[in-house]
């Protein structure tokens, strides 16, 4: 099994949380909601790559983890940042955003859907970064092949006992 499917796959489910968890968020207005955004690309990370070492033929590396947390992030980030920014427009968190920031940085030079697209993008980068910190994880939670050992080496006199 390729590298990309399982990671196609649990980035769509991961996209789906994502959003939800924005949804929920965004009519709540409960923002520590928002706090599982970070817990899921990690928890998808990891069960890509668990899926991954299941159909591998060879034992699965870290950096093997890494490209399917990569995959998943990918895609995860691309549904929650397509779906994410319209959800925060239409209920309102503009404004909040803005207030915020303008109450840090009174000059900051971004108003509207502008912060929006900005917060957005960085998500998204986030996002990859922790599914694919995810996928490295899952690699020695899940691959319990001993495949890269090397034998013990012959005992002297290749193994034959004296007088045989």
């Amino acid at each position: 099994m390729s590298k990309a499917k399982p990671g196609i796959i649990v980035g769509l489910g991961l996209g789906v949380l994502l959003v939800l968890t924005t949804l929920i968020t965004a009519v709540t207005k409960v923002g520590f909601v928002g706090c599982c955004n970070c817990l899921w690309p990690i928890v998808g990370g990891c069960l890509g790559t668990a899926w991954y070492i299941k159909s591998a033929p060879a034992r699965v590396r870290a950096g093997d983890g890494a490209v399917v947390g990569l995959v998943v992030g990918i895609v995860g980030g691309l549904i929650d940042l397509v779906l994410a920014i319209p959800i925060n427009y239409f209920f309102g968190n503009v404004a909040l955003m803005e207030a915020q920031i303008h109450q840090v940085a009174p000059n900051f030079p971004l108003s509207g859907l502008a912060i929006l697209v900005v917060a957005g993008l960085i998500g998204f980068v986030i996002f990859i970064i922790l599914a694919l910190v995810g996928g490295v994880i899952g690699v020695p939670l899940f691959e319990k092949r001993k495949g890269d050992e090397m034998p013990p080496p012959p005992p002297p006199g290749g193994g034959y006992a004296p007088g045989s």
